[in-house]
């Protein structure tokens, strides 16, 4: 991923397609896994994030320069998210869907116990209460800092911070017996 800086949105407030590119390319499949975790839909959430950067697109000129982009489309993206939910009332409660990637492994037993161990974590990380789990993915899946995670999320850094001691000493709590394997 490259960096986006000034420059490159003053371009994109001019008009230049392929700073916008750039753009995309640099931000939306984190934006796209960020925008899953809200919706529980890989299809719903491609159209969030084409609509999210059809909006910046469409009010490139009211870009500022000296914001922070990445917070700014995350921002965006948590809006559309949560825009979407209350309009076809989804609940938060639905599973997330299992990755389904093949393993490298060996034996037949090997697969089966890297599918329950995917299992267990995904399950585990699905029990967090709501807040506590999107700041966590946030941090670990989309590799959000704190500061950037307060920012999208309107909460201060402490609050982040004590959200990820929770989940953190949750998930070790939940997933000890994967240890003992």
């Amino acid at each position: 991923m490259q960096y986006i800086n000034a420059e490159h949105i003053k371009k994109i407030k001019k008009g230049d397609v392929r700073s916008f590119e750039l753009l995309f390319n640099s931000y939306a499949e984190s934006l796209l896994k960020f925008a899953v975790r809200y919706v529980h839909d890989l299809n719903i959430a491609e159209d969030i994030i084409q609509n999210v950067f059809m909006t910046v697109w469409k009010y490139r000129s009211e870009l500022q320069e000296q914001k922070n982009i990445k917070s700014y489309l995350f921002t965006i993206t948590k809006n559309q998210c949560l825009k979407y939910i209350r309009h076809n009332k989804v609940e938060q409660e639905y599973a997330a869907r299992e990755l389904s990637t093949e393993s490298e492994s060996t034996t037949p037993l090997d697969i089966v116990q890297e599918k329950e161990t995917r299992h267990s974590i995904n399950n585990a990380i699905q029990e967090l209460p709501e807040k506590c789990r999107i700041i966590f993915c946030m941090n670990r899946f989309d590799r959000l800092t704190y500061a950037e995670i307060a920012e999208i999320q309107g909460i201060s850094i402490k609050t982040v911070e004590t959200q990820m001691m929770r989940a953190l000493k949750y998930l070790r709590k939940k997933l000890s017996h994967l240890n003992k394997k």
